[in-house]
């Protein structure tokens, strides 16, 4: 009997080789992880599966038979820092899984939170608030203030939690908060918090609430 590379043998446990009809989407999504977790393994050093990892396995066409997307990678989402959230077009559905934090672990499927799912709807949201907010602040030849935001948000979609108060120049986190609809009869309200810059023309940052 032939002796089996390392790379064969890495074939022939994730399944690359089975034909593309016997996959199904949840079978894909576990073999891309596993991919991206056996890449982290064998780098030099080893370390635990990055967003970088899940990213070039999603990539490559002979694991992801599904065409499936990463809709949120590793650290996307505060709270849920090893959830990998792909999207399947057809029949347009979520399959999530949580990647292990250490070297050699596996990884897992599991339901899809939707706390964390409404916390990425979400983010851009606020984060185009926020933008809206220092640009405006920056034609007006100042940095954003609590103001600003407050005019930016208004008949907007995201709501503000609590009126912020800080003037330009002092720079300032702001948290909103939005319901958002994650399937029939299935509602979750979710707060995202955004650092403001302290100088004109600055980027808003998400950070935890």
């Amino acid at each position: 009997m032939g002796v089996i590379t390392p790379v064969v043998a890495l074939i022939v446990v994730l399944g690359v080789a089975s034909p593309v009809g016997a996959s199904t989407a949840k079978s894909v999504a576990v073999r891309i992880a596993q991919y991206a977790v056996a890449t982290a393994d064998h780098d030099n050093p080893a370390h635990a599966v990055t967003a970088a990892d899940v990213t070039n396995a999603a990539g490559i066409d002979t694991l992801n038979t599904s065409n499936l997307f990463v809709l949120i990678n590793l650290d996307d989402v505060f709270g849920y820092p090893r959830l990998v959230l792909f999207f399947d077009q057809k029949p347009f559905s979520d399959i999530c899984l949580n990647l292990p934090d250490t070297i050699g672990g596996a990884p897992t499927i599991i339901k899809c939170p939707h706390q964390a799912q409404g916390l990425w709807d979400s983010r851009a949201g606020a984060l185009l608030v926020s933008n809206r907010a220092i640009a405006a602040a920056a034609l007006a030849g100042k940095a954003v203030s609590g103001a600003d935001v407050v005019s930016a948000a208004k008949g907007f979609g995201p709501t503000l939690r609590r009126k912020p108060t800080f003037r330009a120049g002092q720079g300032g986190t702001v948290e909103f908060t939005t319901t958002a609809e994650m399937a029939p009869n299935t509602k979750v309200t979710v707060n995202n918090c955004v650092r403001l810059p302290k100088t004109p023309y600055g980027i808003p940052v998400e950070v935890p609430c």
